[in-house]
């Protein structure tokens, strides 16, 4: 297993939490009509947290990588779902919490409420912690998913791929322009269409990187700059599109492929501040279940109380920013000295 995967996902949640205090302090700004109209601000904004389209391919590639490694010594179905079940536990527990908070919150901060269809249903749905039930999916897929691979590899890989471009053209038809017959709406799964479409491939990718990980990683040394180049034009060619000043519908899942692929190049010793990021990657579940929350009470509080401040959004982001960290980290950190840790692992994962 690399040893910088720890830290990568630390940089993840970090991206994480950059676009939506980005997202959240523009659309609060936004309501008081306090936002800027300086186009050229709104592009560098867009530019910083467009980043966040590397974070939930990131973990799901981790996810792969690290279930792969666990049971890369035994590909038997039984034993594999012992190891399942664990994941599952310790994923679906605390979305189940951390859901139901923010629900509760949203009641009273904004008078959002729905049936009690409606919250089942958006439980299921991943509202607001989207990548969720794709993950658990993958979980409860991926010994069979381990077998496949083993077996036929990159095909696997190449057909998930190809279904994934069907449900973008399904699920996001402005994507590419095509409109298609409402019969390929059979291929759309419920709950998991619009996860599938937006990051269907990552999962696998780790799976496979870790079941081929000795010829791959050769391979990828090999063409390591030329990945780079690849995946800095696919990131820009990815932001012009979503500023639509250009057309490239396959370039924001294309991006963080290829950077997921020289990630397996990393080496820990050249990750500035790998300590730390490793520190914050230890507790990014916790600390993506928490941000949302965080966020959204301290920017409603500031509406309430002092308006105007959200005139000064450009100055609050780095502010919210550190408040997310230090607030969860704190959290996190104090509950980890004070309580076992399986209460721990219910909690945050």
């Amino acid at each position: 297993m690399n040893r910088s995967f720890p830290a990568l996902r630390g940089i993840a949640i970090l991206l994480v939490v950059i676009n939506h205090t980005i997202h959240m302090a523009t659309k609060y700004a936004s309501s008081v009509n306090l936002l800027s109209q300086n186009p050229w601000i709104g592009y560098g904004l867009s530019l910083l947290s467009g980043l966040g389209i590397f974070a939930v391919p990131i973990f799901l590639f981790l996810s792969g990588c690290f279930f792969a490694y666990a049971a890369s010594r035994d590909d038997r179905l039984r034993p594999n779902y012992k190891i399942v079940w664990v994941n599952i536990w310790h994923v679906a527990f605390p979305y189940l919490i951390w859901t139901l908070i923010f629900y509760v919150e949203i009641y009273f901060l904004h008078q959002e409420r729905y049936s009690l269809p409606g919250y089942i249903k958006n439980i299921l749905a991943g509202y607001p912690f989207n990548f969720v039930p794709l993950l658990i999916f993958y979980y409860l897929v991926s010994p069979i998913l381990v077998r496949l691979l083993k077996r036929f590899g990159w095909w696997v890989l190449a057909i998930i791929g190809l279904y994934q471009i069907l449900l973008i053209m399904i699920v996001h038809p402005s994507a590419f322009g095509i409109k298609l017959p409402s019969y390929f709406g059979v291929f759309a799964p419920p709950v998991l269409s619009t996860p599938l479409a937006d990051w269907a491939i990552y999962f696998p990718l780790g799976l496979i990187v870790v079941i081929q990980a000795n010829r791959l990683s050769a391979m990828v040394h090999k063409y390591r700059w030329g990945l780079v180049v690849l995946t800095v034009v696919l990131y820009i060619l990815a932001w012009l599109s979503a500023i639509s000043l250009f057309k490239a519908p396959l370039a924001r899942y294309l991006c963080p492929m290829t950077f997921l692929l020289l990630s397996t190049n990393f080496k820990r010793t050249a990750i500035p501040m790998v300590r730390q990021l490793e520190l914050v990657g230890k507790r990014a579940y916790g600390l993506y279940l928490m941000n949302l929350l965080i966020l959204d009470t301290t920017l409603f509080a500031l509406v309430s109380l002092s308006p105007g401040a959200l005139g000064y959004y450009l100055l609050l982001l780095p502010i919210l920013f550190a408040e997310v960290l230090l607030i969860s980290m704190g959290l996190m950190g104090a509950l980890e000295r004070e309580v076992k840790p399986e209460i721990y692992r219910y909690v945050f994962g």
